[in-house]
């Protein structure tokens, strides 16, 4: 029924405004060394990635060995897993630029000497993204990460609790004038506030409570 709705509403909306307090606390909380050691983690893992990445091209030079494209894939495959490796071991913004300089300029080589250029430019382009995120935006930030980190969460912590707050009260107020028709032991109920009963509460052992619940298909 209508209480029991509106008590599920409620109980959403207060689930998301401890959600967005709880982002405020760890923003208050947070320190300058734990997002160095975040950054830390991501390095080491995108690292483990492009060695896996490079697996299967350095297989395929090995395989094409006698070809040209072969050789390249070969050194392209040796250049990525070096630099993964060392992604592994070390964590820095010098590295991290000449990553993003391997992934931008790589690719496109790759581009220039497939035949099919337009379809090798599709499948490289994630590569490129990557590439211009590394080399341009990863080490200003890793700067200021500190900065950046608090105040996302903060941001983050009052829109969570402001949408959970406007959609709780929108919510209680439709369900509230959700217009309700009686009939002998039946109950008629628009649950979801448009106008059409939906739900049908019926009292099935004549003790004056509504026991069973219909759904209406309109």
């Amino acid at each position: 029924m209508k209480k029991t709705l509106m008590t599920y509403r409620i109980t959403v909306m207060v689930i998301g405004i401890l959600l967005g307090v709880l982002l405020l606390v760890l923003g208050a909380l947070l320190k300058p060394e734990t997002v160095q050691t975040i950054i830390k983690w991501g390095i080491i893992i995108y690292g483990i990635f492009i060695v896996i990445g490079n697996i299967p091209g350095l297989i395929s030079g090995i395989v094409n060995i006698s070809k040209p494209t072969g050789v390249f894939d070969l050194i392209c495959a040796l250049l990525g897993i070096g630099l993964g490796a060392v992604m592994v071991v070390y964590q820095g913004s010098v590295l991290v630029a000449i990553v993003g300089v391997y992934l931008i300029v790589l690719p496109l080589v790759r581009v220039l000497l497939a035949d099919q250029k337009g379809e090798q430019f599709k499948r490289e382009l994630v590569r490129i993204i990557l590439g211009v995120v590394l080399l341009f935006f990863v080490p200003a930030l890793l700067n200021v990460a500190f900065t950046i980190t608090h105040w996302v969460l903060v941001i983050l912590g009052w829109t969570v609790i402001a949408l959970s707050v406007i959609f709780g009260i929108v919510e209680v107020i439709r369900i509230r004038r959700a217009p309700v028709a009686t009939a002998g032991g039946k109950i008629y109920v628009d649950e979801t506030g448009d106008g059409v009963v939906d739900t049908v509460f019926v009292d099935t052992d004549g003790d004056g409570k509504m026991d069973t619940e219909y759904r209406v298909d309109n």
